[in-house]
C-alpha cells in the first residue's frame, strides 16, 4: 500500500490560518501562508479544515451561520427590499452588495425572463450552385 505523503498540520498552522482568515486574507493566500500547498490552497474553502472554521472569530462564524441558514427566498426578498428602499429614498447604500448577492448562482436574478438567441445559417456554396436544380425538384402544390 502507498504511504500517505501529506504532512499533518500543526495546531500552530491551524491557528495561523484562522487568524489570517479572520483578518480578511483571501482563503487561497491564507492557506499558502499557513503552510498548505499551492494546489490545496487553490481549492479554497472546501479544503479549510473544520477545526480551523471553529477557531475563526465569532464575527466570521456568525456570517458563516447566516449564509447557511438564510433561504434563497429570503435573500431574493432582501435584495428586492434594498433596491426598493434605495429607489424610494434616493440613496444607493449597499446597492453593490445587493447586486452581487442577486448575481449569486442560487438567486441568478439579473437574467432576462426570456432567453433570446439568433441562429445564423449559411448556405454552402455547393447548394447555391445547384439552386435551380434543387428548386426544380420540389413538387408544386395544387
Amino acid at each position: 500500500m502507498g504511504k500517505d505523503h501529506r504532512a499533518k498540520k500543526t495546531p500552530e498552522q491551524y491557528k495561523k490560518l484562522a487568524n489570517l482568515l479572520g483578518d480578511g486574507v483571501p482563503v487561497n493566500k491564507a492557506m499558502a501562508q499557513a503552510g498548505w500547498s499551492e494546489a490545496q490552497a487553490a481549492k479554497g474553502w472546501q479544503k479549510v479544515p473544520k477545526g480551523v472554521i471553529r477557531m475563526l472569530p465569532k464575527s466570521a462564524q456568525r456570517l458563516i451561520q447566516l449564509g447557511k441558514t438564510t433561504t434563497t427566498d429570503d435573500m431574493r426578498n432582501l435584495v428586492h427590499g434594498r433596491l426598493v428602499d434605495n429607489v424610494t429614498k434616493g440613496t444607493d447604500k449597499a446597492a453593490q452588495s445587493s447586486k452581487i448577492l442577486g448575481s449569486s448562482c442560487d438567486l441568478n436574478m439579473w437574467t432576462p425572463d426570456l432567453q433570446m438567441g439568433l441562429v445564423v445559417i449559411q448556405t454552402p456554396q455547393s447548394v447555391l450552385d445547384r439552386k435551380t436544380e434543387i428548386l426544380a425538384a420540389i413538387p408544386e402544390e395544387d
